[in-house]
């Protein structure tokens, strides 16, 4: 107990030993167990309180916010924690339990005052630190919010060191996503707004600034905005966006439209946010109760290494870069047209769910191609008839190779059960993000109708066929359309989830809005409004009035009126009948690249508007050595890790390598790390492990989203 009663008169001696005692600290003090140790741990942080009060910029001010950032823990794991009291003259041992408000009240004020930017940056650490410990434990701390709101207004503050750790902090709090909707459901597409406004906020000045700690900034705001985009699923992203300052909008916006559009921004510059049709988001549009874009944090008092030429430690300790090379002042564009191809090839694609997946395709253009047998890119491609190469936009190789269909798959395969042609078209695509490749097939229609012999014969008859429909494929309502002079138009919903066939569409029904309906039900990524079918009319265009749109549809109904008068009168006239034809039969294409050319013909590529921005490359020895380039880099960062069973007593390394197995421990902790594999058959070079140092037949791989 001396050593105790000294160290706490030492804790409340003058000012000057308070300082040095928290500046020689270790931040590990209270986490080696020491005896009693946890008995002093209200007096430092009552010491290390006011080391981050005074105003006295030499002070321990570092040393002060790090001794407390090690603490936030502490309180979930001493609910009432025995103390000596530091607010009175004698030694007396109390239960507190409200440790958790001191250390977070000290922490919020200095992350939101503090005068030194190192002691700053801690701060913040801290805070996302204690932020991540409540969100685990459940606990619903009120002052998260406040936390949060001081993080997310730290990344315009203009110490680019400061927002950079901000900008960590909200890349930290990715991996809790779960959790923070749990506590506030909302949180993180708000955090997807801020990081969107922010960016809006920053760029103008960003793009005039000729130093490249700025432009840093805003490309860590454009990773940390994808990273978030990645964390939650696409129909979150497709929600309308709500924002106070948007009452006179009456355009729909989603927070991905947001998106999209501050990524044009950064490519494009900012003079493109002058146009209201480009504009994202504004900090003012996101004010609420939860989140103040405005909080005032106190500058900085003591010179730092800023971005300003003027600062004396910028010239003396730490010169500024300034940005000299091309590729540094197009750096915030590169990164937006980055996350833009990411976004295109993977949200609402990765994970897949037919196992692990990669981020970058390892398929080449000699896979499944039956003019090819060299097992890498060989000059022999260039003599294939099915394979050719373009470049789009001058920014991506496209490869275009059609291969065999593949029969007797799961589910049909790639054609999924419908009639399809005996070829595939294979695109393969190489950019700055990576490599990607999309088989595609030609459908014809259901199996069924395509492999009967039966001829199908048209001709016109006026009688109400009977036709069967499974009750179960599609459901119905009716919708009555009034016209003008009495005309009422009849209009029948249907929700099918089936291929709308001959057999199944009734005569007064329309083929065409049958099909539309049913691309809209299953395959939603076709839909050009979120959530609206395809054969829902298009919302009225603003240069045409109702009166003009209501005398449309009554000149159409009255024509159809009188077509329908004039079949019934004449419908025995022999002029009226017409001989049957013959249903055509299919002939196979004698090109080995008929197919490829359909579906570019199909995507506009050989059209006049894209000829400008389509090339079709020359095939040559420069050609392949490019190509084999980029497969080489690794456009990600890929890491090995061997993680080894030590069984109890085993000590050499020929025991420890011969292990087979773990224990159940070891197997959990393993199987939390990533997806299992089976070595011999994952093609990916990124898993290979080493037969020497390996027995298993299984691996793990893992690949995070970005």
């Amino acid at each position: 107990m001396t050593i105790h009663q000294q160290c706490y008169k030492t804790l409340h001696c003058n000012y000057d030993i308070v300082n040095t005692i928290i500046k020689h600290c270790s931040p590990q003090f209270f986490s080696l167990s020491l005896p009693g140790a946890t008995m002093l741990i209200m007096d430092f942080i009552v010491a290390a309180g006011r080391v981050a009060a005074s105003s006295f910029l030499n002070a321990p001010r570092v040393e002060a916010q790090v001794l407390l950032g090690s603490l936030v823990c502490f309180p979930n794991l001493y609910h009432e924690l025995p103390a000596l009291h530091p607010n009175i003259p004698d030694i007396a041992v109390s239960q507190f339990t409200d440790v958790k408000e001191l250390i977070i009240k000290t922490v919020l004020s200095s992350a939101k005052e503090e005068p030194s930017g190192p002691a700053r940056c801690v701060a913040l650490c801290s805070l996302g630190i204690w932020i991540c410990e409540e969100l685990v434990h459940e606990s619903h701390h009120p002052q998260i919010k406040e936390a949060l709101n001081v993080i997310c207004v730290s990344l315009k503050f203009p110490n680019k060191t400061v927002a950079q750790v901000a900008c960590s902090m909200l890349n930290m709090l990715i991996h809790y996503v779960h959790r923070l909707q749990v506590y506030q459901a909302d949180s993180p597409l708000r955090i997807i707004q801020i990081l969107i406004a922010t960016i809006t906020h920053l760029l103008p000045g960003t793009e005039a600034s000729s130093y490249e700690q700025d432009k840093r900034l805003v490309v860590s705001l454009l990773l940390c905005l994808l990273d978030w985009i990645m964390a939650l699923p696409l129909k979150t992203l497709l929600q309308p966006l709500h924002a106070t300052g948007a009452e006179n909008d009456k355009t729909e916006r989603s927070v991905l439209n947001c998106i999209y559009k501050v990524l044009h921004g950064c490519v494009y510059g900012s003079q493109c946010f002058s146009n209201p049709k480009y504009f994202p988001l504004s900090l003012s549009d996101l004010a609420c109760v939860d989140y103040d874009p405005f909080m005032h944090l106190e500058s900085l008092k003591e010179p730092e290494p800023l971005h300003s030429p003027d600062s004396e430690r910028s010239s003396k300790l730490q010169p500024v870069t300034e940005v000299k090379t091309h590729m540094q002042q197009g750096l915030i564009s590169v990164a937006a047209r980055t996350v833009i191809t990411h976004l295109v090839n993977h949200l609402g694609h990765y994970p897949m769910s037919g196992g692990p997946a990669m981020l970058t395709s390892q398929v080449c253009e000699n896979n499944d191609n039956p003019y090819s047998e060299s097992p890498e890119l060989s000059p022999e491609l260039f003599e294939n008839p099915n394979l050719q190469f373009f470049v789009l936009n001058n920014t991506s190789l496209v490869s275009c190779i059609q291969i065999q269909a593949e029969d007797d798959m799961p589910g049909g395969g790639l054609s999924a059960g419908l009639a399809s042609a005996n070829s595939n078209v294979r695109i393969i695509v190489r950019d700055l993000s990576g490599k990607y490749s999309w088989d595609s097939a030609i459908l014809y229609g259901p199996s069924s109708l395509c492999a009967s012999s039966q001829q199908t014969s048209f001709a016109l008859s006026l009688s109400h066929q009977e036709k069967t429909e499974d009750p179960l494929s599609s459901f119905e309502h009716v919708e009555d359309i009034s016209a003008r002079d009495g005309i009422t138009l009849q209009v029948k919903r249907k929700f099918r989830d089936t291929v709308p066939t001959w057999d199944t569409i009734r005569d007064e029904e329309d083929a065409l809005d049958e099909l539309l309906q049913y691309l809209g039900v299953t395959s939603p990524e076709c839909l050009q409004r979120t959530g609206v079918s395809l054969n829902i009319p298009s919302p009225q265009p603003v240069c045409i009035s109702e009166k003009q749109e209501n005398d449309v549809i009554n000149a159409i109904l009255k024509q159809h009126t009188e077509e329908r008068e004039f079949v019934e009168k004449h419908f025995n006239d022999l002029n009226m009948r017409a001989m049957e034809q013959d249903e055509p039969t299919s002939q196979k294409p004698q090109s080995a690249f008929y197919y490829c050319r359909l579906l570019l013909s199909i995507l506009g590529m050989n059209s006049w508007d894209k000829r400008r921005s389509f090339h079709l490359l020359k095939k040559n020895e420069k050609l392949l050595r490019e190509l084999r380039n980029l497969d080489s880099r690794q456009c990600r960062e890929t890491h090995k890790i061997a993680v080894f069973y030590v069984a109890e007593g085993q000590e050499d390394k020929h025991s420890i390598l011969t292990n087979t197995g773990g224990s159940q421990a070891y197997e959990d902790f393993v199987a939390g790390l990533g997806w299992e594999v089976f070595i011999q058959t994952f093609y990916s070079k990124s898993a290979v492990i080493y037969p020497i140092i390996s027995t298993a037949l299984i691996s793990l791989f893992r690949v995070f989203c970005f």
